[in-house]
């Protein structure tokens, strides 16, 4: 075998199987360059000893290492010190595999949203529910009433933003003496998003939903009305008042449906 044989970029691309403009990349960072060009016509060529090099940084490329750090890899002759370099991106590795498993975990349950979403509004009955004491962030208007999502992400946003999963759910304080006249009046919006302590919002921003027995049913809200004609009968017929009333989104969707009609599921603290 001549070992002096000069291969150029079509050839070292047929062999290996390695795209041209991805040689021609190797090349321009400097990671691959090829060991003669032309001082003619300027044609880069490469030769049989090459063929071990680019098997290295193919290598590298199928551990997912940086380019970067494979022309580290290069110029180590030290095989225990490649050991340890391979070893911090098994780490990388690591955290990156934990990471798409958050995201298949949150699309997961995304999708158990959907199927809650079609499922509920099908039953108008009211349930009388035992419910814990949960704390949420909350978004209270004080000045522009039709403002009250920018409320909520003011209040939100530091918390949001060291949040690695979606998961989350929105819902609502209402004015409970609007609800004779059907209608949706937030008062202002809340989102859980089910930690044990919030870290980075404001304490002044947590409400406390307390715990204790709700009538609960599922109407549509659409726009600034619902029918909560079902609820006001049963309130009445027991002797209960609307002083507490909240409005959780029966589930999370990325689309802006507060432009249609969507569930929520309206709960009522009972007291005489």
């Amino acid at each position: 075998m001549n070992l002096e044989k000069r291969y150029s970029i079509g050839e070292i691309s047929h062999i290996t199987g390695v795209s041209k403009d991805t040689l021609r990349y190797y090349d321009r960072i400097g990671v691959f360059k090829p060991e003669y060009v032309d001082p003619d016509n300027q044609y880069r060529y490469y030769t049989y000893s090459q063929f071990w090099y680019l098997d290295i940084i193919t290598c590298c490329r199928r551990l997912q290492i940086p380019l970067e750090r494979v022309k580290s890899v290069l110029d180590l002759h030290d095989n225990e010190k490649i050991v340890e370099m391979l070893k911090e991106q098994r780490q990388e590795a690591q955290r990156q595999s934990e990471y798409y498993a958050r995201v298949v975990d949150d699309i997961d349950w995304y999708t158990e949203q959907n199927k809650r979403l079609r499922e509920m509004g099908k039953d108008k009955e009211i349930r009388v529910k035992h419910l814990q004491q949960r704390r949420v962030i909350y978004g209270r208007n004080k000045e522009d009433e039709a403002a009250y999502h920018i409320k909520l992400q003011e209040a939100c946003r530091d918390e949001i933003s060291h949040m690695e999963s979606i998961k989350r759910n929105y819902g609502y304080v209402l004015n409970g003496s609007k609800i004779r006249e059907n209608v949706f009046h937030q008062m202002g919006e809340y989102i859980d998003i089910r930690v044990d302590e919030y870290r980075f919002a404001s304490k002044e921003n947590i409400l406390t939903i307390p715990e204790g027995e709700y009538a609960c049913f599922t109407t549509e809200v659409r726009g600034n009305f619902a029918d909560f004609g079902i609820l006001v009968n049963w309130l009445d017929k027991h002797g209960y008042s609307p002083d507490f009333v909240i409005a959780d989104e029966a589930g999370l969707q990325l689309f802006a449906y507060n432009q249609y009609f969507y569930p929520c599921e309206i709960k009522v603290l009972l007291s005489s």
